[in-house]
């Protein structure tokens, strides 16, 4: 049984969310995390917290590195992830989720590991159609409406359930979109920097919506709960594109999308964007996946979580408000914190 005593073990820690299940760790009283960075990895968003964890300079693709690393530890919580649409980026995407996590679960059983938490995404478990009710049940498919990163995330999974039926103890979680205060010009959190520049288009779709706060919780009690092969779907509310960007817009006080995404003329701008892209050698901003993927309505069913972790969630509009007013102290230094 894992205690706050316990080793933990935690990747991606310098990113959005893996910076907040830390946060979160050390609030529930944990004492012996150690955290992995690559030499690359930009620190900003740990300034906090930084010298009350251990730090680990590798990469879960080195064998060595991981067979020496993982010895003694009590549980690894998997939050790393590459994440681009970017088409020259996807083979590597797709390396690092799949063998990395290969990586760590095989080793994680060779050195004894009680328990693996992973944080993978609803994209793993896939949109099969234009309107549709999805919940942990389901499993990817290959649809029009899927993406790469989605794809990658899968099999990421695919890992951790094989280690499962070998015997580790493992929760697999499926956070949607993640909104919160983070670095402003990454991950999902950009879009209240592109709100505050200016959007005139909105995608026609509806997704998932949840805290940060609410996906780092449940992170933290699949760490003492002994949900044992579970999987759970974090999100906490179904909400249109049109009202988050919105609602942002109206908080941070400008000029809300009002146009509704063309997939016709769509079709147009993501061609020339990867035109666009290849001339520049920069990761394009629009793509077809992306514009195919924020088109569907995709209904996430979170009662699992709910009666399962006993996990409750904070309200989307709290939570734009909360991570608007930190935008606004902070968004000359290019992140902030809750």
């Amino acid at each position: 049984m894992l205690s706050q005593k316990s080793k933990i073990f935690v990747t991606g820690a310098t990113g959005f969310l893996g910076s907040y299940i830390v946060r979160q760790l050390l609030m529930d009283g944990y004492e012996d995390i150690t955290c992995l960075t690559r030499s690359n990895s930009q620190k900003e968003l740990t300034t906090d917290f930084y010298e009350k964890v251990s730090w680990i300079e590798g990469d879960i693709l080195d064998v060595p590195f991981l067979i020496e690393t993982l010895q003694g530890m009590d549980c690894i919580i998997h939050a790393a992830a590459i994440v681009t649409f970017s088409t020259k980026d996807k083979k590597k995407m797709i390396q690092t989720a799949s063998d990395g996590t290969a990586n760590l679960v095989n080793l994680g059983m060779d050195c004894g590991v009680q328990k693996f938490v992973h944080i993978s995404s609803i994209a793993a478990i896939g949109r099969r159609k234009q309107e549709e009710d999805i919940s942990e049940k389901m499993m990817f498919s290959h649809s029009k409406y899927d993406t790469t990163y989605g794809l990658s995330k899968f099999l990421a999974e695919q890992e951790v359930w094989r280690a499962h039926a070998e015997g580790l103890n493992v929760t697999i979680l499926n956070p949607s979109m993640i909104l919160g205060a983070g670095k402003w010009s990454s991950s999902s959190v950009q879009i209240f920097s592109k709100v505050k520049k200016g959007i005139s288009y909105y995608p026609s779709g509806t997704n998932g919506w949840v805290d940060v706060r609410d996906v780092a919780k449940a992170a933290v009690m699949s760490v003492s709960e002994q949900h044992n092969g579970e999987r759970f779907i974090i999100s906490a509310e179904n909400l249109p594109y049109q009202s988050i960007m919105q609602d942002i817009a109206t908080e941070l006080k400008v000029k809300g999308p009002e146009k509704k995404v063309n997939l016709n003329l769509a079709g147009i701008v993501w061609r020339l964007e990867a035109i666009r892209s290849y001339i520049t050698g920069k990761n394009p901003v629009i793509t077809k996946e992306t514009i195919q993927s924020t088109s569907v309505t995709a209904r996430y069913d979170n009662t699992k979580s709910k009666e399962v972790l006993g996990l409750t969630y904070r309200p989307i509009k709290n939570c734009i408000q909360e991570s608007c007013q930190v935008f606004k102290t902070t968004e000359s230094k290019g992140f902030g914190i809750f």
